[in-house]
């Protein structure tokens, strides 16, 4: 996030100070606690904290490394909270009874400070069933959202890209009542902070069917008389748990902190390596923990309060006075920021070196009813490797960096939970897919778009009321854009250049929209420059129709298909055209993959190439016409002209076409 978002990643000083006033008497700066060293040049993790009482239900502060709160945000939830790969944040809400819901709020940090939940930008749901969500826990490549259901004995799972109407995905069965749960989706397993004192240990939690009987149970034998497990947080290349104990959740000074090693395998009565209680701990109702390293933050509720504890692996047991005290009414769960780490987005991929994995191709029709609507190729275009069916008259697709599609349909827009990396054989789902459809998002006819994870936004072209409009990532249901941009021809596809802020259209009418400064300028004055693919100073003749099309940042060109006429199935073409950025009007290109001849296919075998997919060096192009896929290798460099493309693939109705990278879906570092 640069300076010009005005998010919390970034508060210019005199923006710090002005937040700092406003922010009162909720954190004191850099406080150390009694036995605290505070004089090495400690730099805490930026902390996003929720809280929980009576007067600031909701609230979310973010905590600098400085402890110092310099922001806030006014969320629906009120209980746990965790963070995706893209910086949005999960939230539990039971502020309204039963059932709660869960938040999914867009991009967090980059939020203004003061600000709420925006539908056009955040989503919730309820969360059918449950009695009072706490703590939860991201399975990342997963793509899923657990969630401990106090009072209803259970862990209820959705997918993280579900949305208005979902049911659980799964509800595991519980014998007593979890508060909190860590998840290590590396081993698969499950651990579970319960409320009678204990630790359940789930192992193949996923891959099991989630089911709830424990393969162990952990009982730390330095409890108290009354012991009631709440944070919980595991630190895998250690093996190591560390668990907070609230005790008798009336009594403000006997909390407990618990490590507990070889957790992985630790069953029955263990002896934690290390146990922390005692007045000089303010250790009362610590109701949420977690790792940063050897470092841990506890959200201490009844002494309102964020403790941090450094090196909490290998310091002493006993009455231990936390490093550090940040005065902080009723927190109730945290999350530790880790600036979003994003990979090229797969539009904007210009150059060789990445991995791809497959190659996701939608089918409008597809060959018979019961075959998936999308297929998964291999790079080489040699074989499926799985299939999904969407049941919708599907146009374009694409993928963010988690691995969800975003797919355009004849009345609106579906994300398809981790297409990217799984859900081989599987139908769309409430319980881990969504839909943005209805009369308020304006969407006629959409057709091709791009995710730009950075932004957050899913920019769409729209054939049937020509405009782009804009939706954030994480919307769902019937919502209103961001914004629109109106255009004056009707569009199919377009591509967006982060690092110029440039938006290129390619329309129907043969020609390509260019906006400058997009995010800021949102094209309100109309194109700043028109771009017309010739070939000698004159343009081609009509007609013209362009589909797909690809900016190659890395050496300022664009590849465009054109379809000629719709219904004309041998009249496809290619064109690469150079100096992407500042051209304008009448552009030679400087390659032409064509047979020139309207009236046959040629050795090119374009007849309608609807899409394309660039990798750094090859182009992929859905050839529906004549249900191919085509790859045309070294396309930057090819001398054009009727050239047989490098490979192809019998794909019936192809209509677009996605590279999947092998960096989708990861967890966060």
């Amino acid at each position: 996030m640069n300076a010009k978002g005005k998010g919390m990643w970034w508060i210019s000083p005199l923006a710090m100070a002005v937040a700092l006033a406003a922010c009162g008497g909720d954190s004191d700066n850099d406080r150390p606690a009694t036995g605290g060293d505070g004089g090495d040049g400690f730099q805490a993790s930026p902390l996003l904290v929720m809280h929980n009482g009576s007067g600031n239900a909701g609230r979310i502060d973010w905590i600098d490394g400085d402890l110092n709160v310099v922001g806030s945000f006014n969320a629906d939830a009120n209980e746990g909270i965790a963070l995706d790969l893209l910086g949005n944040l999960y939230a539990a809400d039971d502020s309204n009874g039963a059932p709660s819901r869960l938040q999914a709020l867009h991009m967090i940090a980059d939020r203004q400070d003061g600000s709420s939940p925006n539908a056009a930008l955040d989503r919730d749901f309820e969360a059918d069933g449950s009695m009072t969500l706490k703590g939860i826990a991201i399975a990342h490549e997963a793509g899923l959202v657990m969630a401990a259901n106090i009072g209803g004995n259970s862990i209820e799972v959705y997918g993280t890209a579900a949305g208005a109407g979902a049911t659980p995905l799964a509800s595991t069965a519980l014998s007593g009542n979890a508060w909190d749960l860590a998840y290590d989706e590396a081993a698969d397993r499950l651990f579970l902070a319960m409320t009678n004192g204990t630790v359940i240990v789930i192992d193949d939690y996923v891959d099991g069917g989630f089911l709830g009987t424990p393969s162990r149970t952990i009982t730390p034998d330095s409890a108290g008389s009354v012991s009631n497990i709440h944070g919980i947080a595991y630190r895998a290349d250690t093996d190591t748990l560390v668990i907070t104990d609230v005790g008798d959740a009336a009594i403000a000074d006997d909390g407990r902190l618990y490590v507990i090693e070889s957790a992985a395998s630790a069953d029955g009565t263990v002896t934690p390596a290390r146990t922390v209680a005692g007045p000089a701990t303010t250790l009362g109702n610590p109701v949420d923990l977690i790792l940063d390293g050897d470092t841990a933050y506890i959200a201490e509720k009844s002494n309102d309060a964020v403790l941090i504890y450094r090196n909490v692996f290998s310091g002493d047991s006993g009455d231990v006075a936390p490093d550090f005290s940040v005065d902080s009414v009723k927190p109730e769960s945290l999350a530790l920021v880790v600036e979003p780490d994003t990979r090229p987005d797969l539009s904007d991929i210009d150059t060789t070196g990445t991995t791809f994995t497959g190659v996701a191709v939608t089918s409008n029709p597809p060959a018979a009813p019961t075959d998936p609507d999308v297929v998964i190729l291999d790079t080489g275009l040699t074989s499926q490797q799985r299939g999904f069916t969407t049941d919708a008259d599907r146009e374009s697709l694409a993928f963010n960096q988690m691995g969800d599609a975003y797919l355009t349909y004849d009345t609106g827009l579906a994300v398809i939970n981790r297409l990217a990396t799984g859900r081989d054989g599987e139908t769309a789902n409430e319980s881990r897919d969504r839909a943005i459809e209805g009369a308020n998002t304006g969407l006629v006819a959409p057709k091709g778009f791009d995710v730009a994870d950075g932004l957050g936004w899913v920019l769409v072209t729209d054939q049937g009321d020509p405009a782009v409009r804009v939706f954030g990532a994480q919307a769902g249901g019937n919502v209103a854009p961001l914004f629109t941009t109106t255009l004056a021809v009707a569009p199919w596809d377009l591509d967006y250049d982060p690092d110029g802020d440039r938006l290129y259209v390619a329309l129907t009418d043969g020609t390509v929209a260019v906006f400058d400064d997009y995010s800021s300028a949102r094209g309100v004055d109309g194109p700043d420059r028109t771009i017309t693919p010739a070939e000698g100073g004159t343009a081609f003749a009509a007609p013209t129709n362009l589909h797909g099309i690809v900016h190659v940042a890395d050496s300022d060109q664009l590849i465009v298909s054109d379809v000629g006429s719709g219904a004309n199935p041998t009249d496809g073409k290619l064109y690469v055209l150079d100096n992407a950025a500042s051209a304008d009007g009448l552009t030679n290109v400087s390659v032409r993959i064509d047979d020139e001849d309207n009236n046959a296919v040629g050795n090119t075998m374009l007849g309608n190439p609807v899409d394309i997919a660039f990798d750094g060096q090859h182009l992929y192009v859905p050839e529906k016409s004549q249900g191919k896929v085509l790859r045309f290798d070294n396309i930057l460099d090819s001398a054009g002209g009727d050239v047989s493309p490098s490979l192809s693939y019998d794909q019936a109705s192809p209509e677009s076409v996605s590279l999947i990278a092998d960096y989708l879906g990861r967890a966060p570092e």
